[in-house]
């Protein structure tokens, strides 16, 4: 479901559109990411694992789909090329060798200029607190290597071509989703987690395939830190709406679109304070497999690690209050209910516990500040509670 433009032309597609009152907000697309999803839908007769789920998508989402189904006219030939297989490849080897899967692509595919170039925005390191050195170092020349293989098929197949034939859509797509994001709500996230990033931007993705089921896509949030420092925070959506007629591009869906943004920028500010107190964790690691949580969370979304199951419930709680601050009250509600009834149980605890920070803002001048306080709701938790509780879920 598991993470945005800016006006870095470099790095994205030259059409976008403000939001009102919060200039460093966007939407827009970006050619790496295209490019990198069509090689993806080539790669499916060659993997390895999961192959059956990719053939599945490319069935279900070339239906209503339509630069999907324009790309599969247009390049099914490829099927059996050099990208085909090397997309595959790295999949597999992301998946069977580091627990990876292609959302860590996402923010090396922000950090190379985008294609025809083939220069880096910044230098590029994959950095994961579950591997080691040794394996971080693996990945980053696995990527890096891969980058190489889909710039030049980018040349040789004159993927531009491609863009200019369907500019109409990805236009369309972008005005579509630009309409249905409230106005400031960077500012009300700016301001629950007392910190603000250099941009903020909607990469919409009509290439990226993830069936669609009540109005539910895929996003994947990311960020590039900048040679000045200045760090750029994404969030990279699917498609959530299934294309029936011409005027619709996949985006008109209001709730699921401001989910998402929010959602996947939220990521931004949590990830990086959750993902350090590893080793705090320790007793809620412990809980996590015994109890049904683990089994629980990863057919909620796949989530099955300790720390993204912490780090998405924090990511969630963070969508309610920015609601909150902005006074849409009905949305906090619904999203509580929703969050909810996806088994994010510890939600009204940790609500409860962040009155706290909001009331010691003097204390607590940002958000990481807070985690240790809100990490102990994991910590002192126990197996009975965790196993009640989601056995009300299902009632």
């Amino acid at each position: 479901m598991k993470k945005i433009f800016f006006v870095f032309v470099s790095l994205t597609s030259t059409l976008s559109f403000s939001q009102k009152k919060s200039p460093k907000f966007s939407v827009a697309y970006n050619k790496n990411i295209e490019t990198y999803f069509l090689a993806e839908i080539l790669s499916a007769d060659h993997r390895k694992h999961n192959k059956d789920f990719e053939l599945y998508k490319i069935k279900e989402c070339s239906a209503y789909q339509l630069v999907v189904k324009n790309a599969l006219k247009k390049y099914e030939q490829l099927k059996n090329s050099d990208i085909a297989v090397a997309t595959a490849r790295i999949n597999d080897l992301l998946l069977e060798k580091y627990g990876s899967g292609n959302d860590i692509l996402m923010k090396p595919l922000l950090y190379h200029k985008e294609f025809p170039s083939t220069e880096w925005i910044n230098e590029y390191r994959y950095d994961s607190n579950n591997l080691t050195k040794e394996q971080n170092e693996e990945v980053t020349r696995l990527i890096k290597n891969y980058f190489s293989e889909l710039s030049k098929f980018y040349n040789k197949e004159n993927i531009e071509q491609f863009f200019a034939e369907n500019k109409s859509f990805y236009d369309g797509g972008i005005k579509e989703y630009s309409q249905q994001i409230p106005s400031g709500f960077t500012n009300a996230m700016e301001g629950l987690y007392g910190e603000a990033f250099n941009s903020y931007t909607v990469l919409i993705s009509p290439m990226m395939m993830w069936p669609i089921e009540d109005n539910e896509g895929r996003g994947i949030g990311t960020d590039v830190i900048l040679k000045s420092g200045a760090q750029n925070i994404y969030e990279i959506a699917s498609p959530f709406v299934k294309v029936q007629k011409e005027g619709q591009f996949g985006y008109d869906n209001q709730f699921q679109a401001r989910f998402l943004s929010v959602h996947e920028f939220g990521h931004s500010f949590v990830n990086k304070e959750v993902y350090q107190y590893k080793d705090e964790l320790e007793k809620f690691k412990d809980l996590f497999e015994k109890s049904n949580l683990k089994e629980t969370m990863i057919k909620t979304g796949g989530y099955g690690d300790y720390q993204t199951c912490v780090a998405e419930h924090l990511v969630r709680l963070g969508e309610i209050e920015t609601a909150k601050i902005q006074k849409d009250f009905e949305r906090a509600e619904k999203l509580k209910e929703y969050h909810l009834k996806n088994n994010f149980i510890f939600i009204p605890l940790l609500e409860e516990k962040l009155k706290d920070y909001n009331s010691n803002r003097k204390k607590y001048k940002k958000f990481g500040d807070f985690v240790p306080q809100l990490l102990e709701i994991f910590e002192n938790t126990n197996i009975e509670f965790i196993n009640n509780a989601l056995t009300q879920n299902k009632k």
